[in-house]
C-alpha cells in the first residue's frame, strides 16, 4: 500500500504538465508576511510562559531563603 502510493507520487513529480498561471508578486510578498507573522508569534507564545516559569520559581527560591535566615 506504502509503496504503491509512493510510486505514484513518484510518476506524478516525473511527469508534470505545465500550468499556465503565473504567482503574482503581491501574493508572494503575502505569503512571506504570513510566514514571519507565524514565526514571530510562535516565539512570543513559547518563550513568555518560559520567562513567566522561570520568574516564579526563582521568587520562591529566594522566598525559601529568606524564610531559612530568618
Amino acid at each position: 500500500m506504502l509503496r504503491t502510493i509512493f510510486y505514484y507520487l513518484l510518476i506524478s513529480l516525473l511527469f508534470t504538465t505545465k500550468a499556465f498561471a503565473y504567482f503574482d508578486p503581491g501574493t508572494g510578498s503575502y505569503i512571506i508576511q504570513l510566514i514571519l507573522a507565524f514565526l514571530a508569534s510562535c516565539y512570543f507564545f513559547i518563550t513568555n510562559p518560559i520567562k513567566f516559569i522561570k520568574e516564579k520559581i526563582k521568587n520562591l527560591r529566594e522566598k525559601k531563603q529568606v524564610d531559612k535566615k530568618d
